[in-house]
C-alpha cells in the first residue's frame, strides 16, 4: 500500500503506481482529470495494487452483474457459456473524505493467449470494473472502459474512467461464438421451400378437376401443413428459451409438424389400397375416408403436445418444457425448442411411429413398381424412379435422416447438415412430383395460357400392358360404374377373337378413357345393377361366364369383378404387375 502526497495530485504527469511482484506487464499508472477535494481542502489517495493471484483470494470470481442486461459489454445476443475473470492487477484507491472524483486509470494485460483462444473460436472481450462492496459483485456502473495504446504483442493497456473510489480491474469475458452458418443456410432454404411449397398449392388447389380426387386432396392438406410449419419454425428461430413467445412457439411448430406426418400416413394408406390392395378391395372405396383423415390429422397431434405440456407444468420444474441449448444441446447458442423427456412424449416417438407405418407401406408399394419396370420392355426406368421419388416425398421419407443425428457428436453435426438439407429441399422435390410429373397438372396449368406443354415434360406412353394382355392373360375391360337415370348394362369384355366383333373391340379402344384421369376420384355408390350375358345374370359385382379364357365354352372361368372406370384387373393366374402400370393414381405417367 503507498500514500502519496498532496503534492503529487498538483502534477499533469500520470502518477505510476506500485508494481506487484511476479508481475510480467507494466506497472498501472494514475491520472487526476480533476483536482479531488475535501471540505475544500486537496485531498491524495491511498493506494494497493493486488497481483492477480492475491486478488482471487481476496475478491470474489466476477460474473454477470445483477444492474446490467446480458450482453452490456458487447457480446453477441445469441452468445451463450460466458465466462469472466479478472484479467489484470487489481487497483484499490481511496481519496479520503469525497467520494466524487474524475480519475483515469490505466491498466495493462497479458495478452500473450488471445491468439491461442481466438483459433477456437472465442469471443474475448475486456472491460473495466469495480468492485461493488454493497451488491458485491463487480459492476460497470460509473466507468467506462478505453483502449490504450499496444506496447507488444504480449501487452496491451486499458484505460478505466472513473468517478468514484474502490477497486478496479479489467474483466475479461470469454464467450464461445454460435457458428451462425447453419442457421444462415437453414432460413435460405425455407424460404426456397417456402416458395415452392406455395407454388404446388396454386398450381393444384384452385382446380376443381382436381379437387375430387382423394390423393389430391391429401396432398393439398401436407403443403398446408408444411407451408404453415416452416413460417413458424422461421418465426421460432428469432426467439430464445427465455423469450415469452418460447412455449407457445415451441407447441404451434410441434403441432404443424406433427399435423403433415399424420397427412403423410393417410396418403400411403391411400397409396396403398390404390396399388398394392386393388384387387383385394374390388375398387371399393371408403367415401367419408378424406373427412376421417380431416378430423384425425388436424385434431390428434394437438391433444399429443398439450397433454405433453400440460403434463410438464404439472410435475417437478426440475423437468423444464423449454430448453436453451437446442437439438443438439449445444451450449454455445441460446435458442428455443422443447426439453427431453417432452420432446420424446410429445413430438419424436409419434414422428417416428407414423414414418414407420410408412417406411412398411412404401416397401410394399416399391416392390410392385420395381416390378412393372422389370417385366416392361423399357431399360432406362426411369418412370419408376420418378415414381418411387414422388411416393417418397408424399409420405415424408426424408425425415428418417434425423434418426442419425441421435449419434456421437461429430456425427450428429453431419447428419443435422443433412437433415436441413433434405427437409428444406421438400418444397421443391413435391412441386417436381406433383407439378412437373403429372401431365394432367401440366396440362391444365398450360391451358390456362392457350398452350400445350412441351414434350420433353410428357412422358412416352408404355406399350408393355397391351403386349402382355394378349398372351399371358385376359383383361377386362373396365365398366362404368356412374348410375344414370337411364340405366344400361354393362358387358363384360372378354380379349378373345373368337368371340369378340373386331369392329367393336376398335370402337370401344378408341373411345376408352384415360385410365389414368379417373383413377383417383371417389368411388361411386355401388348399386344392385345386374351385369347379364345371354341368359346368365348376377347381381352386385360378380358375373359367372361360360367362357374361359381360351375360348373354350361351357366352363367357368373365375368370377371378375366390375370395377370402377379407369383400373384394369386380371384373373388371379396374372400377378399383379399391371396394377402398378395402371391403376397407379395420380402419377399416370410414371410407371
Amino acid at each position: 500500500m503507498q500514500k502519496f502526497s498532496v503534492a503529487d495530485m498538483d502534477s499533469e504527469t500520470p502518477l505510476t503506481l506500485p508494481k506487484p511482484k511476479n508481475d510480467t506487464v507494466s506497472a498501472p499508472t494514475l491520472k487526476m482529470k480533476g483536482t479531488p477535494k475535501a471540505d475544500g481542502l486537496t485531498v491524495a489517495p491511498t493506494v494497493a495494487v493486488f497481483n492477480k493471484k492475491t486478488a482471487a483470494a481476496i475478491f470474489p470470481m466476477p460474473s454477470t452483474p445483477s444492474d446490467e442486461e446480458t450482453n452490456s459489454d458487447g457480446g453477441s445476443t445469441k452468445s451463450k457459456n460466458i465466462t469472466y475473470a479478472i484479467d489484470s492487477s487489481i487497483v484499490s484507491l481511496e481519496f479520503a473524505g469525497t467520494t466524487e472524483l474524475d480519475i483515469e486509470i490505466e491498466i495493462a494485460v497479458d495478452t500473450s493467449k488471445d491468439v491461442e483462444q481466438s483459433s477456437r473460436n472465442v469471443e474475448r472481450i475486456r472491460t473495466c470494473k469495480f468492485y461493488n462492496e454493497t451488491a458485491k459483485e463487480w459492476s460497470t456502473k460509473g466507468c467506462e472502459t478505453k483502449e490504450g495504446e499496444t506496447i507488444s504483442g504480449d501487452e496491451k493497456h486499458y484505460l478505466c474512467a472513473c468517478q468514484h473510489n474502490t477497486s478496479f480491474a479489467i474483466i475479461l469475458s470469454s464467450a464461445e461464438i454460435a457458428d451462425t452458418v447453419q442457421s444462415t443456410v437453414s432460413s435460405v432454404l425455407n424460404v426456397i421451400n417456402l416458395v415452392f411449397l406455395g407454388l404446388t398449392f396454386l398450381c393444384i388447389a384452385p382446380f376443381k378437376q382436381f379437387q375430387a380426387r382423394r390423393l389430391i386432396q391429401i396432398q393439398t392438406q401436407l403443403c398446408i401443413a408444411l407451408f404453415v410449419g416452416h413460417i413458424s419454425f422461421l418465426i421460432l428461430g428469432t426467439t430464445n428459451a427465455s423469450n415469452k413467445a418460447c412455449v407457445p412457439g415451441v407447441i404451434i411448430v410441434q403441432y404443424l409438424f406433427l399435423v403433415a406426418v399424420a397427412w403423410s400416413v393417410c396418403a400411403s394408406v391411400t397409396l396403398y389400397e390404390k396399388i398394392v390392395n386393388a384387387l383385394k378391395s374390388f375398387g371399393k372405396q371408403d367415401k367419408h375416408y378424406f373427412v376421417k383423415c380431416l378430423a384425425g390429422c388436424w385434431s390428434a397431434p394437438l391433444f399429443m403436445v398439450l397433454a405433453a405440456y400440460i403434463t410438464s407444468i404439472s410435475l417437478d420444474a426440475n423437468l423444464p418444457y423449454v430448453t436453451a441449448t437446442g437439438e443438439l444441446d449445444d451450449d454455445k447458442t441460446e435458442t428455443c425448442w422443447v426439453a427431453s423427456p417432452w420432446k420424446w412424449v410429445g413430438f419424436i416417438i409419434p414422428v417416428y411411429l407414423c414414418l414407420g407405418i410408412n417406411v412398411i407401406l412404401f416397401v410394399m408399394i416399391a416392390r410392385i413398381i420395381i416390378r412393372a419396370g422389370k417385366s416392361g420392355s423399357n431399360t432406362s426406368h426411369a418412370r419408376e424412379i420418378k415414381a418411387i421419388m414422388s411416393i417418397a416425398t408424399t409420405v415424408c421419407l426424408p425425415w428418417l435422416v434425423a434418426l442419425l443425428m441421435a449419434g456421437p457428436p461429430a456425427m450428429a453435426q453431419i447428419f443435422q447438415w443433412v437433415f436441413i438439407i433434405v427437409t428444406a429441399s421438400q418444397g421443391p422435390t413435391m412441386f417436381i412430383c406433383f407439378v412437373i410429373f403429372q401431365e394432367d397438372v401440366l396440362t391444365n396449368l398450360f391451358s390456362l395460357f392457350g398452350k400445350e406443354p412441351p414434350q420433353v415434360l410428357l412422358a412416352p406412353k408404355s406399350s408393355k400392358a397391351s403386349k402382355s394382355a394378349a398372351s399371358e392373360i385376359s383383361s377386362v375391360k373396365p365398366t362404368t360404374a356412374a348410375v344414370k337415370k337411364e340405366e344400361k348394362s354393362d358387358i363384360v369384355h372378354v380379349k378373345n377373337p373368337e368371340y369378340n366383333d373386331p369392329a367393336q373391340e376398335e370402337e370401344n379402344r378408341q373411345s376408352e378413357e384415360n385410365i389414368y384421369s379417373k383413377v383417383d376420384e371417389e368411388a361411386p355408390a355401388v348399386k344392385d345393377d345386374t351385369i347379364s350375358r345371354g341368359s346368365v345374370s348376377s347381381k352386385h359385382m360378380y358375373e359367372a361366364t361360360s367362357f374361359t379364357q381360351h375360348g373354350d365354352k361351357n366352363d367357368n372361368i373365375t368370377p371378375v369383378p366390375a370395377v370402377e372406370q379407369g383400373e384394369t384387373y386380371e384373373n388371379n393366374a396374372a400377378n399383379d404387375l399391371d396394377i402398378a402400370q395402371n391403376s397407379y393414381p395420380h402419377v399416370p405417367q410414371l410407371v
